[in-house]
């Protein structure tokens, strides 16, 4: 078949001129940035630099309008000003009833309270109310525990007293002989886990309380309360690993090392994310990017792995080739061709087309269940992926493409794993790209901007386990406080029911603690989202 005998794809080329237009717009704006900065730095190098306004013809003189212009323009402006209106709060700025109230009386003298016509006292006949919600700070309290000793006066012999941690109230550490409650390391957790703040801040958080507690001591607490948090924890990873799909993403952390004076070694911290059978954001820290930290958190893995090119040819396949399977990540392969616009935009607007149109099929697609999603895949993706294969193809062997170009460089980085990257279409469970884990992931990185490193391996997997409680129950949209807390509290108490302290489990029994805003606020993005791509196939057919 000759190629004027094929077919035309009529949408594949609406995608293609789609793109070549975004392509376009971009360098248009891009050009105008450009040369609005030269202007500026032409004016800089060889303009005067004194700020005295100098007369030019090409701008307009404002004070030299005549007073009748002038006036006629005002009253313009003035009749086309809208009316401004009280703006009401919406229903989200609404102060919350269990707030607790500090109620202020506001009478009038006693000598006002009489009519100064007649003489009879005024009865309140009404009362305004309004509020306004204040802060106090946080304040350090001590409990001071007093367990009295009784001994018979007789015999002298028999005492009794209440054992420590059986006072009434229940615990109030969760280590023995610590000096510091349940509130004290929770907000060490919170502070450092899910506010991003090193442990040195923790010192003046807790100067402003009241008292001074160092970054050393901090840190010890928390290493002594990482064993207590582990049972729950590993029950996490092993219900993240018997799912049969999971997300894998790492990043670096600087780690100190004793035998480095005044060096820093490159340490991992990983993240496997589960989907929403098992919805479970789980940490590792290894000192390496070697096989040995997936390999032994994987060892139970039976399944698919969605990672990127270093996952498929050194990371997680680990050997186990029948047992993890690797599902490469979509966004990846895109990003790469986005970085080839400025160099060769005309072949990467194509790449990218392609990527439009498998992107707009898994947001039809994302409400789906698996067995739909696989039949649209099937249905429209394969032949898009077919497409895009012959195109990759075509380019790695033209000459023109230099291997070592940017675009080059995608080509090649699609073609090495694209086994890997048409997995997708083979089943509805298994996502196009690992976004959602590379979103998660960036939890950890925003704290990283503050805390900087690592002391120790110790450190690290003290981090990790604490990290893997904040950002499952971050995930779930709870409050990390109230779900810290609790935990720990029934932990330290013993308690051996896990499950019930699983973040899925301990939502649905704890609706109050739910952060309806991040809820609201997760569906009003995707349904952007969604709106806007609806709109671009609209216009597309129209």
């Amino acid at each position: 078949m000759t190629d004027a005998e094929k077919p035309v794809d009529v949408r594949g080329l609406q995608r293609l001129n789609d793109e070549l237009t975004e392509t376009v717009q971009q360098q248009q704006t891009t050009i105008e940035q450009l040369r609005a900065e030269l202007v500026l730095y032409r004016n800089k190098l060889f303009g005067q630099s004194s700020e005295r306004h100098i007369e030019d013809d090409s701008q307009l003189h404002l004070f030299d309008l005549g007073t009748e212009q002038a006036d006629g323009e005002a009253e313009e402006k003035q009749q086309d000003t809208p009316k401004k209106t009280r703006r009401r709060k919406p229903k989200s700025e609404k102060i919350p009833e269990h707030l607790p109230r500090e109620v202020i009386e506001a009478d009038v003298p006693k000598k006002d309270r009489v009519c100064p016509c007649c003489g009879d006292p005024m009865p309140v006949i009404g009362t305004d109310i309004s509020e306004r919600v204040d802060l106090v700070p946080a304040k350090l309290f001590v409990w001071e525990i007093r367990r009295h000793k009784r001994a018979c006066g007789k015999c002298k012999e028999t005492v009794a007293q209440v054992p420590a941690g059986d006072e009434p109230g229940g615990l109030t550490t969760p280590v023995p002989g610590s000096d510091y409650g349940f509130g004290v390391y929770t907000q060490i957790i919170v502070g450092k886990f899910a506010d991003h703040l090193p442990l040195y801040r923790g010192e003046d958080i807790f100067a402003r309380a009241g008292m001074f507690i160092p970054r050393n001591t901090q840190f010890g607490m928390l290493a002594n309360l990482a064993p207590l948090v582990s049972p729950l924890i590993e029950l996490t990873r092993s219900r993240l690993v018997s799912g049969q799909v999971l997300g894998v993403d790492d990043t670096t952390v600087r780690m100190q090392d004793p035998s480095l004076p005044g060096k820093m070694r490159t340490a991992r911290f990983w993240l496997y994310r589960g989907r929403d059978d098992h919805p479970y954001n789980v940490f590792d820290f290894t000192e390496s990017r070697g096989r040995d930290g997936p390999a032994s958190f994987l060892s139970d893995f039976r399944g698919h792995a969605v990672v990127d090119a270093y996952g498929v040819h050194d990371g997680v396949y680990l050997g186990a080739r029948d047992r993890i399977l690797a599902a490469c990540c979509h966004s990846h392969v895109r990003r790469k061709f986005v970085e080839a616009k400025p160099n060769d935009p005309v072949a990467a607007a194509q790449a990218l087309a392609f990527y439009r149109g498998l992107y707009d099929i898994e947001d039809r697609a994302r409400e789906l269940s698996a067995e739909d999603r696989l039949s649209l895949r099937r249905s429209e993706s394969v032949s898009i992926m077919s497409d895009l294969r012959q195109w990759l193809l075509e380019k790695g062997s033209d000459l023109r493409v230099l291997p070592k170009s940017s675009l080059g460089k995608a080509v090649r980085y699609a073609l090495n794993q694209w086994q890997e990257l048409e997995v997708f279409l083979s089943h509805g469970e298994i996502p196009i790209d690992n976004n959602e884990t590379e979103s998660e992931l960036r939890r950890l990185t925003i704290g990283r901007q503050n805390w900087l490193f690592v002391g120790s391996r110790r450190g690290g997997e003290v981090a990790v386990t604490m990290y893997s409680l904040v950002a499952s129950a971050a995930r779930h949209h709870l409050d990390v406080w109230a779900y810290v807390d609790d935990c720990l509290r029934k932990l330290a108490s013993g308690s051996t029911d896990y499950d019930a302290m699983l973040p899925d489990v301990w939502r649905e029994s704890n609706p109050g603690a739910i952060r309806p805003y991040r809820d609201a606020e997760q569906k009003a993005r995707r349904l952007t989202t969604q709106q806007r791509r609806t709109r671009r196939r609209e216009t597309r057919v129209a």
